[in-house]
């Protein structure tokens, strides 16, 4: 079956992204494009995802619980789930590996957690926008304990970008999917680091605004949209991308 994805969304409680990304918003566009499953992958929490999957089983959106975290080494890594409580268990460790650096709303923006009916029920106090206490390496096994996928988000982009950081992929995620920025050039990023032609390179919106969601997605080739059927469609190269034009 054909599995158009957008697994790089970020919703209000991202201080980066726009107020109206609400979980059921985010749902609803998702219903509206098409796209069969999404995951919600705000800066170092899960609060706002846990919402926005309850709503795609209505709405008929499969929605992976997710996360970008930024390693101590100012990584950023995608971090999926399919089971709830491995998830919430995650999520749990992660906010503890946060620094407890207060957020200046002014400044970084809002961090809200909203309900399905839009309701804005806290503010988070802690700044998510922060590196965890945690290497790139320790992070991968954390989330494989959880039974979960980790996917290094925009690899050859900067500031946060594996390659950019560390200059290689670590042996952790050998021949493990790799996302590259929504608008690179796949042959010119392949032409700057031709060994990730090992790696199946993914494409996401990285959406920060309703307008960007599915602007750039992965069509995978998979049995279903559990995470094992589409690690195996990715490494077996069953999916191709859809993306906008690429910049320079």
């Amino acid at each position: 079956m054909k599995i158009r994805a957008d697994l790089h969304i970020h919703s209000a409680l991202s201080p980066c992204a726009s107020l109206e990304m609400s979980p059921a918003a985010i749902v609803g566009r998702a219903g509206e494009l098409c796209l069969d499953l999404i995951a919600v992958t705000d800066h170092n929490s899960m609060e706002n995802g846990f919402t926005a999957t309850a709503l795609g089983q209505k709405a008929g959106v499969k929605v992976l619980f997710g996360m970008e975290a930024q390693t101590r080494e100012d990584v950023h890594v995608l971090c999926y789930f399919e089971d709830r409580l491995q998830a919430e268990r995650f999520n749990r460790l992660v906010y503890d590996l946060l620094p407890a650096t207060p957020n200046n709303p002014d400044y970084f923006g809002d961090q809200v957690v909203v309900d399905g009916e839009d309701n804005i029920v806290r503010h988070e106090e802690k700044l998510l926008l922060n590196a965890l206490d945690i290497s790139v390496a320790e992070l991968v096994e954390l989330v494989r304990r959880h039974d979960g996928l980790a996917v290094p988000a925009h690899v050859e982009a900067p500031p946060y970008g594996l390659l950019v950081n560390l200059g290689m992929v670590p042996a952790e995620l050998e021949g493990a999917p790799l996302e590259i920025a929504c608008e690179s050039s796949r042959a010119r990023v392949l032409q700057d680091y031709p060994a990730l032609a090992r790696h199946p390179l993914l494409r996401n919106s990285d959406a920060h605004y309703l307008k960007d969601i599915g602007r750039g997605c992965t069509i995978f080739s998979a049995s279903s949209p559990a995470l094992p059927a589409l690690l195996a469609a990715a490494q077996a190269g069953a999916f191709h991308v859809i993306c906008p034009e690429p910049h320079g």
